[in-house]
């Protein structure tokens, strides 16, 4: 969606009837809101970012937490940034043609990056949860050391490129490439979907002191979040870029209001974190989330001593056939 094809028709007319005037109030109320949500999620996400770095041993989930912070935290930095810049124009403030251009650019290209990024760092972590307990012995064995971190480069290199070609295509190939990327969201996110219904059902199966509960549940709870306020944005974001939406203030209102639902997803991951860590205790926001987050290095233990039970029994029923 361009901001700058709708620029120009943000400013209100000199003498505005009241439904004018209700075209310009209900932006400008939503940006402050959006500005406000991206300041708390703003300090969220970076406290987050912080505690991981320097407080907390990293896992294999807390690698892809870390990485989702710093996805959530660029793109709550461009919607606030695009928030203020619309209040900017809602209110009269000068702007040159040049400037409306490098600020749509930028802004479109840093704000697609932070929301295709955020998808697929929360559809893997999803999918890795599922892993571990559909295949917990696979996980703790054969599961290659590294692979978190290979994932998480690959993850930035395709949100980069998925980027690019969303904004920087030629015209008369856009078309093609909305649908192809339209059908990859579409994918990723059922495979989120799918990956937390096994993961509930598996957790019923699984004896309690097994199960890293809290881990789940902030997993479980992060999409439950990533579905009620992105998908119905999602859908207005694609009936844009086809061109159902003119353009214009009504284009406009719904680029706000996308920013609006992204921004509120994008802020209440780090304090699903810490209400999980906290839930009927009274401890700090870093024990909170050491809490959740120790929940795998906890059982690890637990793991690798299941497997070499496993392991010890299958050599006593060998030893009487050699």
């Amino acid at each position: 969606m361009s901001l700058n094809s709708s620029v120009n028709n943000t400013n209100p007319p000199v003498q505005a009837s009241s439904a004018d005037v209700s075209l310009v109030t209900i932006p400008i109320t939503i940006c402050l809101v959006t500005v406000i949500i991206c300041m708390v999620g703003l300090v969220g996400n970076g406290l987050t970012i912080y505690l991981l770095c320097f407080r907390i041993k990293l896992n294999q989930s807390t690698v892809y937490i870390l990485n989702l912070a710093f996805a959530d935290f660029v793109y709550l930095f461009c919607c606030c940034m695009v928030s203020l810049y619309f209040l900017c124009l809602y209110n009269g403030v000068p702007t040159t043609s040049d400037n409306d251009r490098t600020f749509s650019m930028l802004g479109e290209f840093l704000h697609s990056f932070g929301f295709n990024s955020s998808l697929f760092f929360l559809a893997t972590l999803c999918l890795e949860r599922c892993l571990t307990v559909c295949f917990p012995i696979w996980y703790k064995c054969r599961r290659p050391k590294h692979l978190s971190i290979i994932l998480c480069g690959i993850i930035w290199i395709l949100s980069v490129l998925i980027t690019v070609l969303e904004r920087f295509l030629i015209p008369e190939h856009r078309s093609t490439v909305y649908t192809v990327i339209s059908v990859v969201f579409l994918i990723v996110t059922l495979a989120m979907i799918g990956s937390s219904v096994i993961l509930l059902v598996e957790i019923q199966k699984t004896s309690i002191r097994c199960r890293p509960l809290k881990l789940y549940i902030v997993v479980v709870t992060a999409v439950i979040t990533f579905l009620v306020s992105l998908v119905p944005a999602t859908m207005v974001r694609l009936l844009a870029l086809f061109g159902f939406i003119p353009t214009g203030r009504i284009r406009i209102l719904s680029y706000i209001m996308i920013s609006l639902c992204s921004a509120i997803n994008s802020t209440v991951n780090p304090y699903i974190y810490v209400i999980v860590g906290q839930w009927k205790t009274s401890i700090s926001t870093t024990q909170a989330l050491q809490s959740v987050f120790k929940d795998e290095d906890g059982r690890s233990s637990e793991g690798h001593a299941l497997v070499e039970t496993q392991q010890s029994d299958l050599s006593k029923n060998r030893a009487p056939s050699g």
